[in-house]
């Protein structure tokens, strides 16, 4: 049954599958702990934030480092906040440059020093660019009437980045994109599956003329997983593998060529998560086997790492979520094994790679008196 389903989605997970040269067959397996190369994971509450007040909801590779963005509850008033990463250590600060409130939902590399960072405003859509230094809000086309929101940001050089969400018409959610030219934001038109609600929930860009946005549309009573392109012309809609039933959402794309797309997500089904896997291949999407010892599980985020790919989200344990944090390389999935486990609820919803090829993860978790509270997961050897 239809959900309600925020801007920001904190779904996830993840597992294993090993793909054959035998025609390109994919083929479940089971886990393994703590894969070559990837060990010394540390999970803990992020420095310097207010612990019961942040939700951390993007982490993107910037500089040598990484840079986090996400919200800062202070009672009815929330803002933007970012943290700075290197070398397993953070640095926290608000960004302050909206008033009366805002949020922020993703972050990416500008494609040079700086960075790019996503969210809402009240009612409308915001951009903020970093130069190392400080934020500074940008121009963005709000289409409105409605509660417009941007979820996500791609950059590929300073003159090119894209931004995905949604747009309310009045009616329903509609997709929304909007790209950087270098000189100014400006909305591009997107399709919509039928008349009933769409969203985007994440992008990636490879070339000016390649670019990938995944999220979500409605068909009756039930979310359906959207996944579209852009050839340099115009955004199409591109036909995905059916899940089956269930509410069924992508909340997380990454590129590691044309012909090497990885999207992520999940399907409910009686409450329970499912996690999807699905790669592009040039010529279509195919979905991708998951091992039945990782559900119930969903994924959240995806990165690409030096021979595969890292997945981050949550499992259920005890019906409690925790959590998750995968590795595909050369030999199949492992599970990271984390060095501290949180004893509330909790999971994560962004993963990147810094340059020297450290995993780097954000999420929250969720307090024993309600109240949310950020985690980093850090120190993961180079992939």
């Amino acid at each position: 049954m239809l959900p309600v389903i925020l801007i920001v989605l904190v779904a996830v997970g993840i597992v294993g599958w090993l793909r054959e040269a035998n025609g390109g067959r994919t083929t479940a397996t089971g886990t393994t702990t703590g894969p070559s190369g990837a060990g010394g994971c540390e999970l803990a509450e992020v420095p310097n934030t207010e612990v019961d007040k942040d939700i951390w909801n993007g982490i993107a590779q910037v500089r040598e480092g990484v840079l986090a963005a996400g919200t800062q509850y202070e009672g009815p008033r929330l803002h933007g906040i970012a943290a700075e990463g290197s070398s397993g250590t953070w640095e926290a600060r608000p960004v302050s440059i909206w008033l009366p409130s805002s949020s922020l939902n993703g972050v990416s590399s500008d494609g040079a020093r700086g960075a790019w960072a996503v969210g809402a405003l009240t009612h409308a859509p915001a951009i903020a660019r970093w130069n190392g230094d400080r934020w500074a809000p940008m121009p963005v086309a709000d289409p409105g009437p409605g509660l417009d929101a941007l979820a996500s940001v791609a950059g590929l050089t300073p003159r090119l980045a894209w931004a995905v969400g949604r747009h309310d018409d009045g009616v329903a959610y509609r997709t929304l994109i909007e790209r950087w030219d270098g000189t100014a934001w400006r909305r591009v038109s997107s399709p919509n599956v039928g008349n009933e609600p769409n969203s985007l929930n994440d992008v990636a860009v490879i070339a000016p003329d390649d670019a990938w946005a995944v999220g979500w549309h409605v068909v009756g009573r039930w979310y359906r997983p959207l996944a579209q392109h852009w050839d340099g012309s115009g955004w199409t809609v591109v036909p995905t593998p059916e899940l089956g039933a269930g509410d069924a959402i992508l909340s997380g794309v990454i590129a590691r060529g044309p012909d090497d797309v990885w999207a992520v997500g999940s399907v409910t089904q009686a409450d329970v998560p499912i996690p999807v896997v699905e790669r592009w291949d040039g010529s279509r999407w195919a979905k991708v086997a998951v091992p039945a010892d990782m559900e119930p599980a969903a994924f959240s985020a995806v990165t690409r790492t030096t021979d595969g790919i890292a997945v981050v989200g949550r499992q259920m344990v005890d019906q409690a979520p925790q959590p998750l944090t995968m590795l595909l390389d050369g030999t199949g999935w492992h599970q990271i094994a984390l060095s501290a486990a949180p004893s509330q609820q909790a999971w994560l919803a962004s993963v990147a790679a810094d340059a020297s090829g450290r995993l780097w993860a954000v999420g929250t978790r969720l307090g024993s008196a309600g109240f949310f509270g950020s985690l980093v997961l850090s120190g993961c050897a180079p992939a």
